[in-house]
């Protein structure tokens, strides 16, 4: 399995690319295949997306994901 390395310092929000404020780590609900797993996930927030929920970052990044795939 590989690791990689998180740059905390210099990461942008999981929703957008502007620079990150704000560091979490969510509980995210289990999944299909692991009903009693539990998940977390680092999620970047920057000024804009401070008040906005695991789930709604959830889809923000993955709209940002399809984007940069296109590009």
């Amino acid at each position: 399995m590989p690791t990689r390395t998180i740059d905390f310092h210099n990461a942008d929000c999981s929703a957008c690319h502007k620079k990150h404020v704000d560091t979490r780590t969510e509980i995210v609900a289990s999944s299909p295949e692991r009903p009693n797993a539990i998940r977390k996930k680092i999620i970047w927030r920057c000024e804009d997306h401070l008040d906005c929920d695991v789930d709604e970052m959830e889809k923000l990044a993955l709209v940002k994901k399809r984007f940069q795939d296109i590009e």
